[in-house]
């Protein structure tokens, strides 16, 4: 259990850094979300699929590409993006954060009608991780309550497919060794990449669209923001694999949609969207949470 919480904590805090950057460029600078996620998938994939390379991979690890499985998975995780990406493009970080927590609940819910066995004390785990995040809110402040609901349900749908795609997924007959592997990792990132890619192509690019392409790659600053956020990636995508592969996936669902309220501390320091106190508590409390149940 230990390792599951560990990694969750580690991918949590990769994503969260990557939060930062796409409210920034979804929100502050109103930049292409499809561009965006395909060159956020892409660079990754190709850093993933070079390291497959130089460490050899086996053959049943590339075998994983062809697995409709993973490829749905994949697409799920994808389409959370596109929701949070959403979500960072109308609201700040904090509301983000409450915008998500219902699937935390629902989750533990939606694997048990799956036919997984769900304990009384994972169950109370993922509430309690929920209350902590909702120490959060603060009525009256900005963003349209209307809004957060919006997308409060839009994450929520995201999340609790993806939760059920990878349990889908996980249970397959394959050895643990594999499922932790970079294989897996390299074919998420690639079906993530090919999937970005088909919508570029269905949604013909606009002319600002394809500005913002060549700015990607002309602009300094945006290959540097590129670059660290795929090193970020390639790091969140490892270890959310290896969180889920461990087995303790009712554990680390909770622990790894946390990822918004992580990312108020980022965004103080980087985009001045200043946490208050009751944030900043909330966000202790889930990792006092999670070490605390790793320790049970």
């Amino acid at each position: 259990m230990m390792q599951t919480v560990l990694f969750a904590l580690l991918s949590v805090l990769l994503r969260s850094a990557n939060s930062v950057f796409d409210r920034w460029s979804y929100g502050l600078r109103n930049q292409s979300i499809l561009v965006l996620n395909f060159a956020n998938n892409f660079l990754p994939f190709v850093l993933l699929a070079v390291l497959l390379l130089v460490t050899g991979g086996e053959s049943s690890a590339w075998a994983l590409f062809a697995d409709p499985r993973l490829a749905l998975f994949a697409l799920s995780i994808q389409a959370v993006g596109f929701a949070f990406s959403a979500g960072f493009r109308n609201l700040p970080v904090a509301k983000v954060n409450i915008a998500s927590r219902v699937g935390d609940v629902l989750i533990p819910i939606a694997l048990m009608l799956c036919g997984r066995t769900v304990r009384g004390s994972e169950y109370l785990f993922a509430l309690a991780v929920s209350a902590c995040s909702l120490l959060a809110i603060r009525p009256g402040k900005e963003g349209e309550p209307r809004t957060v609901v919006r997308y409060a349900v839009i994450i929520t749908s995201a999340v609790i497919i993806q939760s059920l795609c990878g349990e889908l997924f996980f249970q397959q007959e394959q050895s643990p060794e594999l499922l932790k592997s970079l294989g897996v990792t390299t074919a998420i990132m690639f079906w993530r990449s090919a999937f970005c890619l088909l919508l570029l192509v269905a949604f013909r690019p606009s002319l600002a669209r394809l500005a913002q392409v060549r700015a990607l790659f002309a602009d300094g600053p945006a290959r540097l923001n590129l670059l660290l956020r795929s090193a970020f990636t390639v790091g969140s995508q490892i270890t959310f694999v290896l969180a889920l592969a461990t087995g303790q996936r009712v554990i680390a669902w909770p622990i790894l949609n946390s990822v918004t309220l992580f990312s108020m501390v980022f965004a103080s320091t980087f985009i001045q969207e200043h946490p208050e106190r009751r944030e900043v508590f909330a966000m202790v409390a889930v990792v006092s949470l999670a070490l605390l149940k790793a320790a049970l």
